[in-house]
């Protein structure tokens, strides 16, 4: 009597099938040996007692040829080799599976495929959105437009014409350098560190928060998420106010240096930065796309604008205005003397303190100058290949900006005196060869980094209300219909943002290095633990 319960899982089989019982006496195991009525026992027994112990592998009778059913039906559970009895088992088999298992090519041809059809991107409500403003990737933003230019835009800040001047009066030209290269290490580290995490699979919305999350946790990625949205909005209200410190040099009553049309007073200055907040978060509720393709317009500007401070060191004469406090000597090596050591004192132009700056003071000023390399990595949604994009994009910004730092920093070293640089915050524009230039680019940049920052932190929030990493926000994970665009995430951002700013441009930056290095050490220590644990997984799709 033959035990139909045997092995537990025997289909039906054709008629043409009789049943014995044979033992395999190398695996130690029993298993049915099917004949066909009317033909001799030579048929090759290995090829009938595989459709008996796994019937989901059908053979013709007579033939060692799968059927044609079985090519277009995926089997319920793989052979397994090592359960094979004999050498020629194994080879038979070996040589099946190599036939009939599914080549990549073609599996990347039906995932395009799919892709190209496909309308919209439909996630798990536990990952966050890609954030397509069209299903056509052509639409999508390459290396130079996606990364490369956020990042520029975003580190080349608006405190390197308000703050490089008091920035190099106060530490000289050795001190002010070694701060630049000290921040630079850090965001280096940190860029290899995010390019290795980029790299290990698909990256989807979400940016920096995205990458970490998906590679080394939800536990660790949360915890550096919170911290670096908080540090986003408050460089969101940096910027704001820097934009309005800009204007007000130029245009306020008390320190205006061309109109004195704008009336200047804590308050007064508050609610024209709330202007300019309001006016880039209306910006944002359009998508992130209006400002994405004016991007490289911006850029230009930027770009003259920073390139004209060392070209001005050659064309603009050797002059002193009293009334501002500037002496221009022009190239000349006993003022690059002078600037070369450091001088700390307590009252310069950007601002009053009760004790001499010391260099952690003059280093939280300076970080978030150079602190904006998650710009393009926030963009991951919108980019064709992020993978390749955020590493490359990353660094060769991190290259170029610092260079323009230094070129700069030199330029000023050569040809302005200490105690211009000291007591004169606008002193880059007051020695420019021409004063529209700084100030187009301080508005390119203040404006460009207000708008990112804006929807940055909305794009950050959004993927951590989706991941539930934070109570209370089921609300935060919803985006606009046809864009998916985190409009409430975008309302808080603001409201953050605008409590922000009751801070003066000082108090902010060093906020924003507090909450960046956190961020930053927390990314390099957790990818170097996952590194010597080899506990790295690829990035969930």
């Amino acid at each position: 009597m033959i035990n139909p319960n045997f092995e537990g899982n025997i289909s039906k089989k054709p008629s043409y099938y009789t049943n014995e019982i044979t033992t395999d006496e190398d695996a130690g195991q029993q298993y049915y040996h099917s004949t066909t009525p009317g033909e001799p026992n030579s048929q090759s027994s290995n090829i009938n007692s595989y459709t008996s112990k796994y019937p989901e592998y059908l053979f013709e009778p007579g033939t060692s040829t799968p059927t044609s059913s079985m090519k277009s039906t995926s089997p319920r559970s793989p052979l397994c080799i090592k359960d094979l009895a004999s050498k020629s088992d194994q080879k038979f088999l070996s040589k099946y599976r190599t036939k009939y298992r599914p080549k990549m090519d073609d599996i990347s041809k039906t995932l395009r495929r799919k892709t190209k059809r496909s309308k919209k991107f439909h996630e798990e409500v536990s990952t966050p959105k890609s954030l397509p403003f069209s299903v056509n990737l052509n639409e999508k933003l390459g290396t130079f437009s996606g990364v490369y230019v956020p990042t520029c835009l975003n580190v080349l800040s608006i405190l390197m014409f308000l703050r490089f001047g008091v920035l190099l009066g106060q530490a000289g030209l050795l001190g002010i350098m070694s701060l630049l290269v000290a921040s630079y290490i850090i965001n280096l580290v940190t860029t290899l560190s995010l390019s290795a995490i980029a790299s290990n699979g698909t990256v989807r919305g979400g940016g920096a928060y995205y990458l970490i999350s998906r590679s080394l946790g939800p536990e660790f990625g949360g915890s550096i998420g919170a911290i670096f949205y908080f540090g986003l909005t408050l460089n969101t209200g940096m910027n704001a106010v820097g934009l309005i410190d800009c204007i007000k040099l130029n245009f306020g009553t008390i320190s205006g240096n061309w109109i004195k049309v704008l009336p200047e007073s804590q308050w007064y200055n508050y609610l024209w930065s709330t202007v300019v907040l309001m006016l880039c978060t209306g910006l944002c509720f359009a998508g992130s796309s209006i400002f994405a393709r004016a991007s490289n317009g911006l850029l230009i500007v930027l770009m003259i604008a920073t390139l004209s401070i060392p070209l001005s060191s050659l064309f603009v004469s050797p002059f002193e205005n009293k009334s501002l406090g500037i002496e221009y000597t022009g190239p000349s090596l006993k003022t690059f003397t002078e600037n070369l050591k450091p001088l700390l004192m307590k009252e310069t132009a950007a601002g009053q303190s009760y004790q001499r700056d010391s260099y952690q003071t003059l280093f939280g000023i300076l970080f978030p100058a150079t602190g904006g390399i998650f710009a393009g990595a926030s963009m991951s949604g919108d980019l064709k290949t992020p993978s390749k994009s955020i590493p490359r994009g990353t660094l060769y910004g991190l290259g170029t900006t610092f260079i323009l730092y230094s070129i700069v920093i030199l330029a000023m070293a050569f040809t302005t005196k200490r105690s211009s640089l000291i007591v004169n915050a606008n002193v880059i524009q007051d020695t420019n060869v021409s004063g529209l230039i700084i100030l187009a680019g301080e508005l390119a940049s203040a404006l460009f980094s207000t708008l990112m920052g804006v929807i940055g932190s909305a794009k950050l929030l959004q993927a951590l209300a989706r991941d539930n990493l934070l109570p209370g926000s089921s609300i935060f994970k919803q985006g606009s219909p046809d864009k998916d665009e985190p409009t409430y995430a975008i309302i808080l951002t603001y409201l953050i943002s605008q409590i922000m700013m009751l801070c003066d441009l000082n108090q902010l930056a060093s906020f924003v290095t507090m909450t960046y290095l956190v961020s930053l050490l927390n990314i390099g220590i957790q990818d170097r633990i996952q590194n010597i644990f080899s506990l790295r997984t690829p990035l969930a799709d």
